[in-house]
C-alpha cells in the first residue's frame, strides 16, 4: 500500500511537470523529467512527499529552465535574387528595321531624289542583319555598274560622232546645236539605269539575302 501511494505521488507530480514544461524544447524537458523521476524512484510515500516539497511547484521548475534556455534568433533567409531580365534586342538588329532599310535604299531615291537613297544607305549600314560585304555590294555595285555602262556608251557615241564628222564635206556640213540643259542619251541612260533598275535591285537583293535568317 505504501509503494502504491508513493507511485501515485510520483506520477501525479511528473504529470504536472510535463504539463508545465510543454513550452520547453523537447530535449530540455526530457532531461529535467528524467532527473526528477530518478530522484523520486525507490522512495516511500513519506520520503516522496518530502522530496516533492523540496522540488517545489512544477511551474517554477519550468520557468527556471525556460530562463536558462538560450534564445535562438529566428533564421532569416535571404530574399531570392530577382531573375535577370532578358537582354533587349537592339532596334538595328531586328528584322523590321532591316526590311525598312532595304526598302528605303531601293525606293527612297525615287520618293526623295538623292537624299532618300543616302538615308537608305545609312540605315543599311546600321543594320545587323547583313554581313559587311553584303552592305558594300548593295551600296557600291549599282554606281560601279552605272559608271561602267556610261563609260561604254560615251565611248561608242564618240566613235560614232567622229566617223560622221569625217564623212561630211566642209561646205555641206550641218552643225547640230546641243542644248546643255537637256541631258544627252548617255546621261538619260545612266539616270534610268541607276535610279530605276540597279538601286532598287540592290535593295531587293538585300531582302533576298535576309531569307532564312533567324527572326529577331
Amino acid at each position: 500500500m505504501t509503494e502504491r501511494t508513493a507511485a501515485e505521488l510520483r506520477d501525479d507530480y511528473l504529470a504536472r511537470l510535463d504539463e508545465a514544461m510543454r513550452g520547453l524544447p523537447h530535449g530540455v524537458a526530457s532531461d529535467i523529467r528524467g532527473g526528477i523521476a530518478e530522484e523520486l524512484d525507490g522512495l516511500d510515500a513519506e520520503a516522496t512527499a518530502e522530496r516533492i516539497d523540496r522540488l517545489g511547484d512544477p511551474r517554477g521548475i519550468a520557468r527556471e529552465a525556460e530562463d536558462e534556455v538560450p534564445t535562438v534568433p529566428p533564421v532569416v533567409l535571404p530574399a531570392p535574387a530577382p531573375a535577370p531580365s532578358a537582354p533587349r534586342t537592339p532596334t538595328t538588329a531586328t528584322r523590321g528595321f532591316a526590311i525598312a532599310a532595304a526598302l528605303t535604299l531601293s525606293f527612297g531615291g525615287i520618293v526623295v531624289p538623292v537624299v532618300g537613297w543616302f538615308v537608305g544607305a545609312v540605315l543599311v549600314s546600321l543594320s545587323a542583319m547583313w554581313r559587311t560585304w553584303e552592305k558594300a555590294l548593295a551600296i557600291l555595285v549599282p554606281f560601279a555598274a552605272a559608271g561602267l555602262s556610261f563609260l561604254i556608251t560615251s565611248t561608242m557615241t564618240g566613235f560614232s560622232t567622229g566617223s560622221a564628222s569625217g564623212s561630211s564635206t566642209g561646205g555641206d556640213a550641218v552643225s547640230d546645236v546641243v542644248n546643255p540643259l537637256v541631258p544627252s542619251f548617255g546621261e538619260w541612260h545612266l539616270l534610268l539605269l541607276l535610279g530605276f533598275l540597279l538601286v532598287p535591285a540592290s535593295g531587293l537583293w538585300l531582302l533576298w539575302r535576309m531569307r532564312g535568317r533567324g527572326v529577331r
